[in-house]
């Protein structure tokens, strides 16, 4: 049985400057055509975990000598007996999980693994050889994964089924984890025509010109899929680039991996970090598709930016290339529209939390509760902020004469309580931005510009009277900074400072669009920012 979808945005048109006010909405749907009469398909393996039933319940039970070996080495495998309700699985291979933010070890609440296959090459969990239980430390809402999947499904980039378990280990109470089905066999048949291909997770690489650790696949390991991807990602002329990315790359589908990571703030993901995400090279159409993965971290900012710096070597190449980067930015508008459905999602979570209820304390359910409040609110403001940001015209390359542009725009962003915020004089009488800081300010003047790859030098004269910086975060006092360049801040203006020129050099890889910043983090004193030396260089 084939469970392939076609890629439900691949017939949208793709004109320029879509504004969401006047998008008109596109149904997401897949026509089943007509199969054969009387004939029942076989059902989703799986398919009964991941409803709104009873919360499942699983007790893991291992012996003292495979408790001392996950003391020992956590990542190696162990076998473990696994028990849900009257069922047991005996010999499960179990080994803990997670990065540097979310490992824990085995006497705390571990991520785990469990492979049910493994020990025994026919065993399954409910038709499944691979699970993974998250621990979700760095998500207390316990939603963002559940979310995440089921946006990039929507986007028609497949992505793993998310439910919800209690655990138990050797009679101690784990807690609430997000339950999440392995990149296995069966996960690929519910996608894809043929699960023969290779699958690459990250490993001692972390992208497609690096050494890719190779989960699944019949063929030969030459990596000769990733070399031909990589090879086609640095082809420099940029016209034959997009030709052979179209020839190594599921270009339709990578263009809604990509806006949706950008739309969802995957911040840990692959074209933003190079880090969490899987690699499959379909032999069916011959062309990689990028999976998505470890999205325990969502909705950070609602006001990330929609052109962000791409760290993942395919993403840059296709937003460097003319028709990628016009092509991203219509598919980014158009998911917007169509897949942020923030009712759904807000369903969603609100049935969770049903099911959660009765399974947990009330201490917990009411924690639970506010964080699941709290991420569904910053869900409803990324809606809100990219459907105004998408309603503004797309921004032209600022102008330069004889290398120089004069930043005239700009706009006041966090006015302080008990301080204030005009563009009049300063104390001499130059025209500037000011800032004055209430008891406890981050006050900014802000612009966003649209640039070219290169080397530039944003620069000011800044003039700060009686700042007291903030006694936390890293950034203090007055100074400059670039969202989306390779520049440091540095927050050495506090006290009384003369006027003083500032600068700030950063370097682009692609085109993008770049927010300068005049910032002002302090308890106390005023900062101006001299309008005519508010420029911006390029740098040879």
């Amino acid at each position: 049985m084939n469970f392939s979808l076609a890629h439900p945005l691949s017939v949208l048109g793709a004109g320029r400057g879509i504004c969401l006010c006047l998008a008109s909405m596109v149904a997401l749907r897949v026509a089943a055509g007509p199969g054969p009469a009387n004939v029942t398909p076989p059902p989703m393996p799986g398919a009964e975990l991941f409803t709104n039933g009873p919360m499942l319940r699983l007790r893991i039970t291992l012996t003292d000598a495979d408790l001392a070996s996950l003391r020992r080495d956590g990542r190696q495998d162990v076998p473990a007996r696994v028990q849900a309700g009257t069922s047991t699985w005996p010999r499960v291979a179990l080994h803990l999980k997670g990065s540097t933010g979310s490992f824990r070890g085995v006497e705390d609440k571990p991520a785990l693994t469990l492979s049910f296959n493994q020990f025994d090459s026919g065993q399954r969990f409910h038709g499944l050889r691979k699970l993974h239980l998250n621990n979700s430390v760095e998500d207390p809402s316990y939603f963002h994964e559940f979310a995440g999947a089921a946006l990039f499904r929507a986007a028609g980039v497949p992505a793993p089924r998310v439910t919800h378990a209690l655990v138990e280990l050797n009679g101690r109470r784990l807690g609430l984890y997000v339950l999440k089905e392995g990149f296995a066999a069966e996960f690929l048949a519910l996608h894809f025509q043929r699960t023969d291909g290779n699958l690459y997770d990250t490993g001692p690489g972390h992208d497609v010109d690096e050494r890719l650790a190779r989960d699944l696949g019949s063929g030969p390991d030459d990596r000769r899929d990733l070399q031909a991807l990589a090879a086609a990602a640095k082809e420099s002329d940029l016209t034959q680039r997009w030709q052979a990315l179209g020839k190594t790359l599921d270009v339709d589908r990578f263009l809604s991996f990509m806006a949706m990571e950008v739309i969802a703030g995957h911040r840990d993901g692959y074209c933003l970090a190079r880090n969490n995400f899987r690699l499959y090279h379909d032999p069916a159409t011959d062309r990689m598709v990028f999976l998505p993965h470890g999205m325990d971290q969502l909705f950070g900012r609602s006001n990330a930016t929609l052109s962000p710096v791409m760290a993942g070597l395919v993403a840059r190449a296709v937003r460097e290339t003319p028709a990628g980067q016009r092509q991203y930015r219509t598919r980014l508008a158009t998911l917007v529209t169509n897949a942020l459905d923030v009712a759904a999602l807000h369903r969603q979570a609100d049935a969770f939390l049903a099911r959660a209820r009765p399974a947990l304390e009330r201490r917990e359910f009411a924690e639970l509760q506010t964080a699941v409040t709290a991420t569904k609110a910053r869900i409803a403001q990324r809606r809100l902020w990219l459907d105004r940001a998408l309603c503004e015209p797309e921004p032209s390359r600022l102008p330069f004469e004889q290398g120089v542009a004069h930043l005239t725009t700009w706009q006041a962003v966090d006015p302080p309580a008990g301080g204030a915020m005009e563009q009049g004089t300063a104390p001499d009488g130059r025209n500037a931005l000011h800032i004055r800081a209430g008891p406890m300010t981050s006050a900014s003047w802000r612009t966003k510009v649209l640039l070219a790859p290169g080397r530039y030098r944003f620069a000011a004269a800044v003039l700060a009277r009686g700042v007291v910086a903030l006694k936390f975060g890293n950034n203090r006092g007055a100074g400059l900074r670039v969202v989306n360049g390779t520049a440091p801040p540095r927050y050495e203006f506090v006290g009384d400072q003369p006027w003083t020129k500032l600068e700030r050099e950063f370097e682009l890889g692609d085109e993008q669009e770049v927010e300068l910043i005049c910032e002002l983090r302090a308890a106390a004193g005023d900062a101006w920012f001299e309008l005519e030396s508010l420029r911006l260089r390029r740098v040879p």
